[in-house]
C-alpha cells in the first residue's frame, strides 16, 4: 500500500477500558518503537474510524491496543477488507479479548480469542521460546519475563512463533498469518508498558511492525 520513496504511515488505535490495561502507556511505547524503525507514527482513538475507510486508508500499518473496545461487525468488515488489500496490522494483548459479537470476524483477523487466564497464578516468570525460522523470530535468543498470561483459541490459519510452556501445552505469545495481500500479527505480550522494556518483546514489536508492512531489507534499522 505505500511507495518506497516516502515514509511509512502508523497509526496505534486505542480503545476500551484502561482500568486494568495499560493502554496509553503502551501506545506511547509503540509510537516511540515505530518512529525509530522509520515510520511516521500517530495515535487515534476507537475502533469504530475502521467502519470508514478513509479515515485510515493512508496507512501502511495500524496496531490496535484494546481491552473490551466496541468492535462492530462494520468496523470488522472494514480492517479486514483494508487488509486483505495489503494494510499491515498488529494486535496487542487484550485485543484478542473479544465480545461474543465479535467472533465471526474478529477471531480470524485477529488470529486468536481470549478465553481464560487459566489456572492461578494469572501471571508468573517464564521463558519465552521462538521460532528459529520466521523473519520475525530467526536470529532472537530466548528470553525470561514476568508478565500475565492468557489461554487462547487461535485460528487455524495461524502460525505460533513464541509460546510459553503451560501445564495445558505450548501457550502462544506471537502469532502470525495472512489474509489477502496484507499480514497480521497478535503479540499477547503488552500487558503493562513495562513489558517493552525487556529487549526482547521491543524486538518482537519491532519485527512483527517490519513483517506486517513488508518492510525491505534495506530499510531494516535494528534487531
Amino acid at each position: 500500500m505505500s511507495s518506497p520513496t516516502r515514509t511509512p504511515s502508523a497509526t496505534v488505535v486505542i480503545a476500551g477500558d484502561d482500568v486494568y490495561e495499560d493502554l496509553f502507556g503502551v501506545s506511547r511505547i509503540l509510537q516511540a518503537l515505530l518512529v525509530d524503525e522509520g515510520f511516521a507514527a500517530r495515535a487515534a482513538m476507537g475502533l469504530s474510524r475502521f467502519s470508514s475507510p478513509s479515515t485510515f486508508n493512508a496507512d501502511d500499518l495500524v496496531v490496535i491496543c484494546s481491552a473490551v473496545g466496541e468492535f462492530t461487525p462494520a468496523a470488522q468488515r472494514g480492517l479486514a477488507a483494508a487488509v486483505a488489500g495489503g494494510l499491515g496490522a498488529i494486535f496487542i494483548h487484550a485485543s484478542a479479548v473479544l465480545n461474543e459479537t465479535d467472533d465471526a470476524e474478529a477471531v480470524t483477523l485477529v488470529g486468536a480469542r481470549y478465553e481464560s487466564h487459566g489456572p492461578q497464578p494469572h501471571d508468573s516468570r517464564f521463558r519465552v521460546t521462538l521460532d528459529p525460522g520466521h523473519p520475525i523470530t530467526a536470529g532472537l535468543d530466548p528470553f525470561d519475563l514476568d508478565h500475565e498470561h492468557y489461554r487462547l483459541a487461535t485460528a487455524a490459519d495461524t502460525t505460533a512463533l513464541a509460546w510459553r510452556a503451560a501445564e495445558h501445552g505450548p501457550e502462544p505469545l506471537l502469532l502470525a498469518h495472512e489474509v489477502g495481500a496484507g499480514r497480521v500479527c497478535y503479540l499477547q505480550l503488552g500487558h503493562h508498558s513495562s513489558a517493552f522494556a525487556e529487549p526482547g518483546v521491543a524486538s518482537l514489536f519491532r519485527r512483527a511492525a517490519r513483517w506486517a508492512r513488508r518492510t525491505p531489507t534495506e530499510m531494516r534499522r535494528s534487531a
